[in-house]
């Protein structure tokens, strides 16, 4: 199954186990990142039914969590910002390509609350995954323009006081930490 391309090979036994209680997806084409040196192949969308994956975000320990990272990659946006803030409240490095993944969408309301977060969460890993992933970065950067241009211009007429610019240059700084 192409989601459990998505976790580090640590987690295999979890998500294989996990991914029947969630019953089936569609397939989207999956974005391709580096985490730890370990390729990872994340879900662009899923669609899976939503009482089932959010029966499975309740359940504990990575289980859990790993449903949090498939709903955060749900096709329902306010699902999405539901995991996103359940997901914040989570240290483990594996979960880090899923938040950096919706900074470079279009729903403002959930690059503001990751954008609230970053500074106090996992700065290490989030910071290694960034320098893992330059041309991914560059991409999501594009991308928030892009929306911005589209869909937050109006709202936001200078460039320096649109979330999604300001959540990016917190990742961009994140990038540039030296590893420890």
């Amino acid at each position: 199954m192409a989601e459990a391309d998505a976790f580090p090979a640590a987690l295999a036994v979890t998500v294989t186990q996990l991914l029947p209680a969630l019953g089936s997806s569609r397939a989207h084409p999956p974005f391709a990142v580096y985490q730890n040196g370990e390729a990872l192949l994340i879900p662009t969308r899923t669609y899976y039914d939503r009482e089932r994956l959010l029966a499975c975000t309740r359940l504990a320990g990575d289980a859990g969590v790993i449903a949090l990272c498939l709903g955060m990659r749900h096709h329902d946006g306010h699902l999405r910002e539901a995991c996103a803030r359940q997901l914040l409240l989570q240290e483990r490095a594996w979960t880090v390509p899923f938040v950096v993944h919706l900074c470079g969408e279009y729903v403002l309301e959930i690059i503001e609350i990751i954008g609230a977060a970053l500074p106090a969460w996992n700065t290490q890993a989030l910071a290694r995954y960034l320098r893992e992933n330059p041309a991914y970065v560059a991409t999501l950067e594009r991308r928030s323009i892009s929306y911005w241009s589209c869909y937050y211009r109006h709202q936001y007429p200078v460039w320096d006081d649109y979330p999604g610019r300001r959540t990016m240059a917190a990742l961009r700084a994140l990038q540039e930490l030296t590893p420890r």
